[in-house]
């Protein structure tokens, strides 16, 4: 009796087997409502990898879009070391070498940059220095309007409130015929009563020398297209002079004084719109370094600015070089891939080339960022990630190139340079004693490429 209960038993068990087998085969066959499985595919440098990822929705989930994700190389600080390229400069040499020889008269830079060149930050160092060696009085471009004047020494700059200041950083004013320094400023209409012009709605600035910089050769520029301006100036507080601004298409570059002058006052009476964009003051013979750098700028604005107004100054001033330094606002400490940035720098040196006049350019890579990690300041880690990809802008480009963290020391020189008193307290931006170093180091490099250039 007991064997045959057991038999039974058996024979269930295997009933059960083969009904479950067969339950799971026909299961295999239909279309599944639960436990669906999503691919989700991973996009290396070179292969595609499927990730299998379980879900428990009860019912079948539409297709979803396969997703990418970007490999990024790990980039160290030695891996970008060094890298300096001068050779695609070496048109702006044989301008030195002309201007040593006396075959030429003049040789000139624009300088483009950020808040760490701003209110002539750096490059008056620069300028210094190479109008000791090759001549030159003056300090070339300054804006008709800034904000940021009361901090620039190398010339004193004052005006009136009541500009209108048109910028390149607003979308909604790029309309406007803003000038290769990043804005133009619009004198207003001055009111009128009885007894003449308001003085307090005259719009002004003036210029006054500064302890080593005195006054070269005002040039007003200008753009005065609807109706003659008549502008009143007074040169060193004594001598007024009247002047009337005619109607022409484009930019005017209208000499003032030709002759060497301590301070200038200039006082539009605008009848309709006109823009200005500053003054320059640059001498007959030398070598002189513009200062065109904005707050907050990435480098990669050039394309809203009108060719035609770019156009203007180089056919003016006839540029034997363009810096570009820019980097300080790109960085972010979290960020390794620049790719983005790479594509918009190479499409800005495009355009930039594309106008008739330019001149050789060099990219000047980014310095130090300081970062703070728990207590200790470091190097910023995504700083090597942004000069591999400058690097790759200027070979790109045929631009020339200059490695500034390699010059300045490497990784984490940013706590020694602010130890020195060389940056602020943000162990980015330089002090006035940092700028003054960093201008003659930049003095001092384009020097050493020079005696490479001529074989020395």
């Amino acid at each position: 009796m007991i064997n045959k209960g057991y038999a039974k038993i058996s024979y269930i068990a295997l009933l059960t087997c083969s009904f479950l087998a067969a339950y799971t085969l026909l299961s295999s066959l239909i279309t599944p409502t639960e436990d669906v499985n999503e691919i989700v595919i991973v996009e290396s440098d070179t292969t595609y990898s499927p990730i299998v990822v379980a879900q428990n929705d009860k019912v079948a989930p539409k297709p979803k879009k396969k997703k990418y994700v970007k490999k990024i190389k790990r980039v160290t600080f030695d891996d970008v070391k060094g890298g300096d390229n001068f050779a695609r400069i070496s048109t702006f040499y044989e301008a030195l070498e002309k201007l040593e020889s006396g075959s030429i008269d003049k040789v000139r830079i624009a300088y483009f940059g950020d808040s760490i060149t701003e209110s002539d930050l750096c490059s008056a160092a620069f300028r210094k220095s190479l109008q000791k060696r090759f001549g030159g009085e003056g300090v070339g471009f300054v804006p008709a309007v800034s904000k940021l004047s009361k901090y620039r020494s190398s010339i004193k700059h004052t005006y009136t409130s009541n500009w209108k200041v048109y910028r390149l950083r607003k979308k909604s004013q790029r309309d406007f015929p803003l000038g290769i320094c990043g804005n133009v400023s619009k004198p207003m209409v001055p009111k009128e009563d009885s007894l003449g012009y308001v003085a307090s709605t005259i719009c002004s600035h003036t210029y006054k020398k500064s302890a080593k910089n005195r006054l070269p050769n005002s040039t007003l520029i200008i753009k005065n297209e609807k109706e003659p301006l008549n502008i009143t100036y007074i040169l060193d507080k004594k001598d007024t002079l009247n002047a009337v601004i005619e109607v022409k298409e484009g930019i005017q570059f209208v000499t003032l004084v030709d002759s060497m002058i301590d301070e200038l006052t200039i006082s539009y009476f605008p009848k309709d719109t006109c823009y200005v964009y500053g003054l320059d003051f640059s001498g007959d013979k030398g070598i002189y370094v513009d200062n065109y750098s904005i707050r907050g700028n990435k480098g990669n604005n050039f394309v809203h600015i009108k060719s035609d107004i770019i156009e203007s100054f180089y056919e003016k001033y006839n540029y034997d070089l363009t810096i570009l330094h820019y980097g300080a606002n790109v960085t972010v400490p979290t960020a390794r891939d620049y790719g983005w940035y790479r594509i918009s720098m190479k499409k800005n040196i495009k355009y930039l080339k594309s106008i008739e006049k330019m001149s050789p350019i060099i990219l000047f890579g980014m310095g130090d960022r300081g970062a703070l990690v728990d207590t200790l300041w470091v190097s910023s880690p995504d700083i090597p990630y942004l000069i591999k990809e400058q690097k790759r802008i200027a070979k790109d480009r045929e631009a020339g190139f200059w490695n500034i963290l390699s010059s300045l020391g490497g990784e984490n020189i940013n706590v020694s340079l602010r130890e020195k008193g060389y940056l602020i307290k943000d162990h980015t931006h330089f002090s006035r004693k940092g700028a003054k170093f960093f201008g003659e180091l930049t003095y001092s490099k384009f020097m050493e490429e020079f005696k490479k250039f001529q074989g020395e």
